[in-house]
């Protein structure tokens, strides 16, 4: 079979949303149709074409990708989606092979996506990078353990002080957190903070922390009141982002105050999420794991030069990867008090993984060692022990929205 892949034209984009919705089985509401077309980069869009008919998805939003230490270019994966008529038939498969290489020509080293299936990305080369967790507590069971001592105070506030003050806050806080990414004001405008009607029952609370006028943590969430008798009250946090632990208590504290309700649950939280060791009750607050963040490294040097290591070393890596030739080579890594330099090499190897391996534990959401004991990597003990310690990091990779 024969098909076109290409970027499509602004006219295009409800064909586009339509073949994304029937291969995973919504209904386009226009609305939310509107605002991805305000943020979404129709240069970066790929669709495969079988003659005329538009039969499969993908697209790219270009930010940046907080790393251990640092921060790299990345792109961000999403909208992948083929017709049921047009699966099995390596449209999938050629897609990511042109999206790859257009993020590799584009000079991002790494690309990075949230997966519908498991399955499916491991073989183009995506490592399961971090996790996240769902947090779930009776209301009644929120007291903590202590207060930490606060010179600020909580205010509520409307969608544009939000606008206006919270981007500079998540800036500053996701550098502190590998696995966040930068947003851009269209994405704050129309994906985080969009202009739209809630729901009839529910009501959308922005909070935020301040201390001495500057804003320093904030939380984004929704509850809505059920007049019938003994029917949980569920309030659902969106968001909750802080720089400091006083900032990030208080924010807490202010949700747990919320009478009426019945039950807190968030989504998209670290998997060390500190609450849990700030409860008085901690067995109270339930905790479920899922995948989150997949990895793809694309320029391998200049990916692992791009963030700091805990520990000093030098190791040789292996890197397998048969999806992508230029990626399959062997490297030199060495850390150190002024950084990292990585190199490719002709001698003999002390690590030997695969590419989805390495971009399971560059983030340091997975440890080197634990892939080892699974039988993914091989080599000398020692070296996979050297490495280990060197690629582990605090805190523990997450990402806080789905892209």
């Amino acid at each position: 079979m024969s098909f076109v892949i290409r970027p499509i034209a602004p006219e295009e984009f409800d064909a586009f949303v339509e073949t994304d919705s029937v291969a995973f089985g919504y209904t386009p509401d226009a609305e939310a149709t509107e605002r991805t077309r305000q943020y979404l980069e129709f240069d970066r869009t790929l669709a495969a074409f079988d003659r005329d008919e538009m039969v499969a998805t993908t697209c790219i939003f270009s930010f940046d990708m907080t790393v251990p230490g640092g921060a790299l270019p990345a792109a961000g994966v999403s909208w992948v989606s083929v017709l049921p008529t047009h699966t099995r038939r390596g449209i999938l498969t050629a897609l990511m092979r042109r999206q790859i290489n257009d993020v590799f020509e584009r000079g991002e080293p790494i690309a990075a996506l949230w997966a519908s299936e498991s399955l499916i990305y491991g073989r183009f080369g995506y490592g399961l990078a971090a996790q996240n967790a769902r947090l779930t507590i009776d209301r009644r069971h929120t007291a903590l353990m202590h207060d930490i001592p606060s010179s600020g105070k909580v205010r509520l506030v409307d969608r544009e002080e939000a606008l206006e003050r919270w981007p500079a806050c998540h800036e500053r806080a996701r550098h502190q957190q590998p696995g966040w990414h930068s947003r851009s004001i269209p994405w704050w405008q129309y994906r985080v903070l969009p202009d739209r009607a809630p729901e009839r029952s529910r009501r959308r609370i922005l909070a935020q922390y301040e201390e001495h006028g500057q804003v320093l943590g904030y939380a984004r969430y929704e509850w809505g009141m059920n007049w019938v008798p003994d029917q949980p009250v569920p309030l659902d946090v969106q968001e909750l982002v802080a720089e400091t632990p006083a900032a990030y208590a208080a924010l807490w504290k202010l949700i747990f105050s919320t009478d009426l309700v019945t039950e807190v649950r968030a989504s998209h939280r670290s998997p060390d999420e500190p609450l849990y060791h700030m409860l008085a009750d901690p067995r109270r607050l339930r905790r479920s794991f899922t995948d989150s963040l997949w990895l793809r490294i694309v320029d391998v040097p200049r990916t692992l030069e791009g963030r700091q290591y805990s520990a000093e070393g030098c190791v040789t890596l292996a890197v397998h990867d048969d999806f992508y030739e230029w990626a399959g080579y062997k490297y030199t890594l060495t850390s150190g008090p002024d950084g990292a330099a990585c190199q490719r090499t002709m001698g003999p190897a002390d690590v030997s993984l695969h590419a989805r391996d390495l971009a399971a534990v560059y983030l340091g959401g997975t440890r080197l060692a634990t892939l080892a004991a699974a039988g993914r990597v091989e080599g000398d003990p020692r070296a996979i022990a050297l490495a280990d310690r060197m690629f582990a990091w605090h805190p523990q990779p997450f990402s806080p929205e789905v892209f």
